[in-house]
């Protein structure tokens, strides 16, 4: 007995481990903040101004949070830009959180059903291959609204919150980005009259109708690099460029074809380079 009460009160008296801390507690000071799976890639969800967040990890401008929402929300979990938290944002705030990059390189094949291009792609404009940075146009089917999240429902298809739409988009100017896994919610991008820079929202899927083209994606000739650094957008390279780049052809999706591309397909899976 005596030993049990030495071992319990040595057990009180040890530091807890690493691991076990409690991650410094945060605010979303933003109006919105954009969740995504990897610092500044694909974006997963949409957090609101005054969301407690659990602060994790950071990479460098971009920080791993989970988020206590109250509202819907496809994943409380992701990365948001360190200047969208209240502590965070300030000097010093991240003193004590561990750096982490890349931890989350592969959460996409859970979320992402089909993109309008993959990632590090260019496509064929004129004779020469150019960047894609930004989404396909589309136009939005009657009585659609962007919504802000949506949600994965176990027992169903994923399903748009109308509790949370966006109101006041140019809807002329709607992107195409990708579809969910099970093909049923797409996420597009609108700006506000005038604005710069998209809104990053969830539609339904079968709201999407292509503009000036065949699809809701790009339906030229499309390839993926190993790497685009140093390559710069509205800049037109030649097939010797992509070649030495280590280039093979894009994949159209295997589970939803109709919406576009497999985002990152293993090597083995990966077509020729066409040129």
């Amino acid at each position: 007995m005596k030993l049990r009460i030495l071992l319990a009160a040595l057990a009180l008296a040890l530091p807890a481990p690493a691991f076990a801390q409690a991650a410094p507690a945060d605010t979303i000071s933003a109006d919105r903040a954009t969740v995504r799976d990897n610092p500044g890639r694909l974006v997963l969800a949409n957090a609101a101004k005054g969301d407690p967040a659990e602060v994790q990890a950071y990479c460098g401008e971009w920080v791993r949070v989970r988020i206590t929402p109250r509202h819907a929300m496809a994943t409380p979990v992701g990365w948001v830009m360190r200047g969208h938290l209240t502590n965070a944002s300030r000097p010093g705030g991240l003193d004590g959180v561990p750096e982490r990059c890349g931890t989350d390189g592969d959460r996409w094949r859970d979320w992402v059903g089909a993109i309008n291009a993959p990632f590090r792609s260019l496509r064929l404009v004129d004779g020469g291959w150019r960047r894609i940075t930004f989404g396909t146009g589309v136009s939005l089917a009657a009585g659609c609204v962007p919504s802000l999240n949506y949600v994965r429902d176990p027992n169903g298809p994923d399903r748009v919150d109308p509790a949370q739409a966006v109101p006041g988009l140019d809807l002329s100017k709607v992107s195409y980005r990708y579809v969910t896994t099970d093909g049923a919610v797409a996420l597009v991008s609108a700006p506000r009259p005038g604005g710069g820079y998209g809104i990053w929202s969830f539609v339904p899927s079968s709201c999407l109708v292509p503009k000036g083209r065949a699809h809701v994606y790009f339906d030229e000739q499309v390839v993926q690099l190993q790497s685009t650094s140093g390559l710069h957008t509205g800049v037109s390279y030649s097939n010797e460029t992509i070649r030495k780049r280590g280039c093979s052809a894009a994949l159209v999706s295997p589970t939803q074809p109709r919406f576009g591309y497999w985002v990152d397909p293993a090597p083995a899976n990966r077509p020729n380079c066409p040129v």
